[in-house]
Order: structure tokens, then C-alpha cells, then sequence
């Protein structure tokens, strides 16, 4: 019986099932001085973040560079600065264990940095599980 409830909650709270993002802070303007961190995070069959799990993979901006100023890039976080100029921004996340990359895009609009389209296509592994 105890080993039925720990694979339970492993499989329910420590097995990734999918990615998701945040941007910290969610509203910028897009003229704004202030850095915009885009964090990609697994999430679990209960649809919070994965504790203790970390990811490694890089960023690549691949529409609207020109918009943008990178700051910092680590395995799962992209810090930047909008350079005041509207338009598509579309950034792909690479993870070094999905075979898929995850497409973000971002609509930058004359006062705010609007998300438009989440992860696509969706990295999701319960099909398999």
C-alpha cells in the first residue's frame, strides 16, 4: 500500500507532463526601462510547477529581434528590454529532453506587451504515459 501511494504522488506531483511560461511582470509597457524575465517552467498532472525540477534548454529569438534587447539568458529564464518598436515577437524555447521546440509569441502593442499564443505546440507526455 505504501508503495502504491508514493508512485501515486510521484506521478501526480513530481512527473512533469507539460511546459507552461510567466513574465515577470505580466504587463509592461513596451516603452518601458524595466527588464522582462520569460520563465519556462514543467508542470505536473495537478497543473502547478514541478518542485525541485529544473530544465535545460536555450532561447532563440527567431521574429522581432530587432524589437528586443537581450539581457540575460539562462537554461529556463530570458531577461530583456523592448526597444519601443510594435510588433510579432516570436521566441522558441529548445529543451534539451523534447524532441519539439516550444513556440512563445508575443504581440508587442503601442502601450503594453500583450501574450497572445502559449506554448505550441504543447509539450504533453500523458499520451504516452
Amino acid at each position: 500500500m505504501v508503495i502504491f501511494v508514493g508512485v501515486a504522488i510521484y506521478k501526480l506531483v513530481f512527473y512533469p507532463v507539460s511546459l507552461s511560461f510567466e513574465s515577470h511582470p505580466s504587463r509592461i509597457l513596451a516603452v518601458g526601462t524595466s527588464p522582462i524575465a520569460l520563465e519556462v517552467f514543467p508542470v505536473d498532472r495537478l497543473g502547478i510547477r514541478v518542485p525541485f525540477a529544473h530544465l535545460h534548454g536555450r532561447f532563440v529569438v527567431s521574429e522581432g529581434a530587432d524589437k528586443i534587447e537581450v539581457i540575460e539568458t539562462k537554461s529556463n529564464e530570458l531577461k530583456f528590454k523592448t526597444r519601443g518598436s510594435t510588433g510579432r515577437l516570436v521566441i522558441f524555447y529548445y529543451a534539451h529532453n523534447i524532441p519539439f521546440p516550444i513556440e512563445i509569441i508575443l504581440n508587442l502593442e503601442n502601450s503594453t506587451l500583450a501574450i497572445t499564443n502559449h506554448l505550441e505546440p504543447s509539450f504533453d507526455c500523458r499520451s504516452n504515459a
